[in-house]
């Protein structure tokens, strides 16, 4: 069976396409040709490059089109979709993914659907996308439902999903079969907080800084930010100098979880608010896989109502603080660092989220769906 993975970004760029690459890594008897748009061809095998990405006006017209709400054209969507050519279809639902999946699904093509980050929730946090609320609604919903099986990144997700719109999911993280033996050099003189990835919201991070400072400043030491990965609001708030910088750039997963084993401890957020309130019930932060890796006590700056929050309670593996003030951050810091985590916190964590079972479960969903499709 011919099965065509198209995702609307690189196969090396972001937290999805890390994901993926672990799961294919498992399934290498599968046929699978990996289709994608992004500003330009990336080397390797079995990976096709289709096109740039829909400009907005372009994505604005195909859903207004596909909708029927306003004119419009869904001529870009399938000359895409033209180039494509498998048994089965599966397809990743962020911006253009949702048109090539409505439109496979049209013509009569059986697709398995993959939801990284909900949808509708990431349109709330976009600007420049979140006119488009309306018309995604209905394009997602369809879709949803009309998948022969979807996958979606967290347990939060599928619940969600399945009240909402009645669509039976698995939940599927990225996986890691054991975690790697991790070593760690922490400096008596310097407090070391890692960080890696992009920032959700820069004001968090900028009062967790400075919380940092004072609590480092009562135990004689000095702040460190081990910064791992490119972010516009990371360098913005490098500029203003609140604290020492160690930048490492871009890493492969398995060069940056012994970075981060260096350091006193690791910062994960999820920002407060209704803008994000969707994105952080349902989402989880793919940097999470690697903070498990290394090994390293999490800090969660977020809400409760997170499934970010209540992992970490869960399993053990670091402190939730719910707070932006700073006595509230400071003190949490200190509770952190004086609640010690071993090697089974992290082991069970990663069971929970990253076991075989992950694997299982989606080769019963694609064997499902080529069954359906030989079926028909």
């Amino acid at each position: 069976m011919r099965i065509a993975l198209f995702t609307p970004y690189s196969p090396e760029i972001g937290g999805g396409s890390v994901q993926l690459r672990s799961h294919l890594a498992q399934m290498p008897d599968l046929s699978v040709e990996w289709y994608y748009l992004s500003t330009a061809p990336v080397r390797g095998d079995h990976r096709h490059w289709l096109d740039r990405t829909l400009s907005p006006l372009q994505f604005a017209a195909d859903l207004a089109a596909r909708t029927g709400f306003l004119p419009g054209s869904t001529r870009p969507i399938r000359d895409i979709v033209s180039r494509m050519d498998a048994d089965l279809y599966w397809v990743v639902a962020h911006y253009e993914g949702i048109s090539v999946a409505d439109e496979l699904l049209s013509m009569g093509k059986p697709v398995h659907l993959t939801v990284h980050d909900e949808p509708l929730a990431m349109l709330i946090r976009s600007r420049r996308f979140r006119p488009l609320w309306p018309l995604m609604s209905i394009a997602f919903s369809r879709v949803l439902r009309t998948a022969c099986s979807v996958d979606v990144t967290s347990t939060m997700m599928r619940d969600y999903f399945k009240r909402k719109y009645g669509v039976d999911c698995i939940a599927l993280y990225k996986y890691l079969p054991e975690l790697p033996i991790a070593s760690f050099h922490l400096s008596e003189k310097t407090l070391a907080v890692g960080h890696i990835g992009s920032l959700y919201h820069p004001e968090p991070f900028r009062k967790f800084i400075l919380a940092s400072r004072r609590y480092a400043a009562t135990q004689n030491r000095s702040l460190k930010i081990v910064r791992i990965g490119d972010s516009p609001e990371m360098d913005r708030i490098a500029s203003e100098n609140l604290a020492d910088f160690e930048n490492h750039g871009e890493l492969l997963e398995e060069d940056a979880f012994p970075v981060l084993s260096t350091c006193d401890f690791v910062y994960a957020m999820y920002p407060a608010g209704f803008r994000f309130q969707g994105f952080r019930r349902t989402s989880l932060p793919i940097k999470l896989s690697t903070y498990i890796q290394a090994q390293r006590p999490i800090f969660a700056h977020t809400p409760d109502d997170s499934g970010l929050a209540q992992l970490i309670r869960k399993h053990g593996v670091g402190t939730v603080c719910t707070s932006d003030r700073g006595q509230d951050i400071q003190a949490s810091i200190e509770e952190l660092l004086q609640k010690p985590i071993g090697w089974e916190n992290f082991d069970a964590i990663r069971k929970d989220l990253m076991g075989d079972e992950q694997i299982v479960q989606l080769r019963r969903a694609l064997g499902m769906t080529s069954l359906a499709v030989v079926t028909n």
